[in-house]
């Protein structure tokens, strides 16, 4: 921080960078899930922490309960000398009275940071306050971007030769747990795991030991989250105006991505036995749920329509909209790589969503999309050079995805709009695949990559047998790639009856 600033009163803004990688390292659920236990709120923990040592008598003087505090006490009391104005996006800004105390914060929640993760980095960008709200917080952002861009991430020394060290992370070997040689990383984690929960989490959620062990990352983000902020703090200028503002609106987020998030946990807790016969835990767990960063890991076959239901119903109150990305993979596929790839998914769906003619009737609404992919190789979380080399043919792409999930109330154009990427081709395509003879349906998943004079083939064999619907709907072989890649993980998205079980 600069000098000139330790006397001021300073905006803050801080940011733990490489959050996901950190979870998505190990393949162990145990380290996975005890990492985002962590990580959840390290920043808000960490300044009660810093709280926590101070005399009790200043102790009231930094207040950290952004959601339920008076939002202009700094404002207003000059004996304040600390206030988180709000927490949005991942990143924390916090008021100080003086520029001195927040060094001292800033001082302490690097150390605590390094001591409760091992290796993660905590980004801390710093200003000098002024009257202008949307001045600062532009302000702020941009010195945060700068400080990313050359500011490189900082990592812990690795095992010298004569070390022992951890193969996933190269970390030397510190300490030894039920015969197990750990790093202190992965200790820190794993020590946040929570106590009544099955270390064997994720081996669980397979269909049947030894017949189908594909799982699902699934990764959910929303839609122009930055523009609608701009849209709505475009003309507040003052703090006392500004600060109520955004907390409303970090709330509503959380609450709105959380609560569809909660309704779609219960819809697959409904779809489970459809999956398998007396289910005795949970086919999916959360890994992140963090404003409108959503990510879990579920049993493959709850994966689509998941995601389907969280899209279709994330804007049924407010108007919101996401985007998402599912990464099928098999146990021994490295979770970071398969999370890498969920990633790549949903960066993909953004980028159909965004071009133009998919957009509203006003050229400003973006619709809900999702692209999913099956690990074979981890060069796939490259996903596009990784598509040029496995999915293009004679005929061009041989896929379609992604796919637009509609909206209940359209108001926007946007179901119109997207009705050739509608899920629901992919969906029928999924149907008919599930009634044919496996063989047949294999048989033109193999010669659809080899290309157009092959399929033909296959096209002309298969309306022999009666299946003259290929031979019609020809032009649809984009889909039937997709709906083929993924026939075996499809249960489809509607609840039986209970007569009907």
């Amino acid at each position: 921080m600069k000098s000139e600033l330790c006397g001021k009163e300073v905006l803050a803004m801080y940011d733990v960078r490489g959050i996901q990688s950190y979870i998505f390292k190990s393949n162990a659920a145990k380290e996975i899930i005890g990492a985002s236990r962590l990580v959840e709120k390290i920043v808000t923990e960490g300044l009660q922490e810093y709280i926590n040592t101070l005399d009790s008598s200043e102790q009231s003087k930094y207040m950290k309960d952004w959601e339920s505090d008076d939002a202009e006490a700094f404002l207003k009391d000059s004996t304040i000398e600390m206030q988180v104005m709000f927490v949005g996006g991942g990143n924390a800004y916090v008021l100080f009275r003086k520029g001195e105390v927040c060094q001292k914060v800033n001082r302490f929640l690097s150390k605590y940071v390094l001591e409760k993760t091992y290796s993660l980095n905590l980004a801390i960008a710093v200003i000098k306050k002024t009257s202008s709200y949307k001045n600062d917080y532009e302000a702020i952002n941009t010195e945060m971007r700068r400080i990313k861009a050359y500011i490189p991430l900082t990592q812990p020394v690795g095992a010298l030769p004569f070390m022992a060290a951890d193969s996933i992370t190269g970390y030397p070997l510190t300490y030894r747990e039920n015969g197990k040689y750990l790093c202190t990383e992965a200790k820190l984690k794993r020590a946040c795991f929570p106590k009544n929960e099955n270390e064997k989490v994720f081996d669980k959620m397979v269909t049947e030991k030894g017949d189908n062990s594909t799982l699902a990352v699934c990764h959910i983000d929303g839609n122009s989250m930055g523009k609608r902020i701009q849209n709505i703090m475009r003309n507040i200028t003052e703090y006392k105006d500004a600060i109520p503002t955004m907390r409303h609106l970090s709330l509503e987020i959380a609450e709105v991505f959380g609560n569809t998030f909660e309704n779609m946990t219960a819809y697959m807790k409904q779809l489970s036995p459809k999956i398998k016969k007396n289910v005795k835990n949970n086919l999916y767990r959360k890994i992140i749920v963090a404003g409108d960063d959503i990510t879990f890991v579920c049993n493959a076959k709850l994966a689509l329509p998941a995601v389907k239901y969280f899209l279709s119903h994330v804007g049924e109150e407010k108007d919101y909209s996401a985007c998402g990305g599912i990464a099928y993979f098999n146990s021994h596929f490295p979770f970071s790589d398969a999370y890498q790839v969920a990633e790549s998914c949903c960066d993909s769906a953004k980028k159909k969503a965004k071009i133009k003619e998919n957009r509203g009737n006003d050229g400003l609404k973006i619709g809900n999309f999702f692209d999913f992919q099956v690990c074979t190789n981890i060069r796939a979380a490259h996903l596009n050079s990784y598509r040029d080399k496995h999915y293009l043919s004679d005929q061009g792409y041989f896929i379609t995805r992604p796919y637009y999930v509609e909206v209940a109330k359209d108001t926007d154009g946007l179901n119109e709009k997207n009705q050739k990427y509608n899920v629901e081709r992919l969906e029928y395509w999924l149907e008919i695949f599930k009634k044919m003879p496996r063989s047949k349906a294999k048989q033109l998943r193999n010669v659809i990559p080899m290309g157009k004079n092959e399929t033909q083939k296959t096209i002309s064999f298969l309306t022999s047998r009666g299946y003259k619907i290929f031979e019609e709907l020809q032009d649809e072989y984009q889909v039937w790639y997709d709906a083929l890649e993924i026939m075996d993980l499809f249960i489809g998205g509607e609840i039986e009856n209970e007569d009907n079980n």
